[in-house]
């Protein structure tokens, strides 16, 4: 079984949606055996819709509107051994889902700067499942790029590192 299937079957973390994008990223940068992300269809044939590679870095953050606040919230991850690691979420203001004290699951630190909360975290997620509604304004950045999610067309998909044999 696949890194990817064997991830999807041990369940995935529930997140809002954000924005994944590889328009800029060279093929050296492909080539460098950094890590990629997949998107793919959650519903339907679970097909592959889009890779994305990472930078050496492997970081790449999901932001989105809120749907209860109306504020901006974006999640910062990395890849790390082959899993999703949430690093951080930042946020403006309290709301259904959104954490409201410091010792948080796996939260590290708590702080308040420039008008943003900011939970740091060493959370493990597996798969991100993701809702995409473009008044939400679900994107992926990914070393300098974003990609709107509502642009690729689909209404729910999976987020996950891709497995080496998966090609674009």
């Amino acid at each position: 079984m696949s890194l990817r299937g064997f991830l999807r079957q041990a369940g995935a973390a529930a997140c809002a949606a954000a924005p994944l994008l590889a328009i800029g990223l060279g093929a050296a940068q492909a080539a460098s055996g950094a890590p990629s992300l997949c998107l793919s269809e959650t519903r339907g044939t679970q097909a592959l819709v889009k890779r994305v590679p990472l930078g050496p870095d492997a970081t790449f953050a999901l932001s989105f509107i809120h749907s209860v606040s109306r504020t901006p919230v974006t999640d910062h991850y990395r890849i790390e051994d082959g899993r999703i690691l949430q690093t951080s979420e930042v946020f403006m203001a309290h709301g259904a889902g959104l954490p409201s004290i410091a010792n948080d699951m796996d939260a590290t630190g708590w702080r308040h700067e420039n008008g943003h909360f900011i939970l740091d975290l060493n959370r493990y997620t597996g798969p991100i499942p993701l809702r995409i509604q473009a008044q939400f304004k679900n994107t992926l950045h990914v070393a300098g790029t974003e990609l709107p999610l509502a642009s690729l067309g689909h209404s729910a998909l999976t987020l996950a590192p891709c497995d080496e044999e998966i090609t674009q």
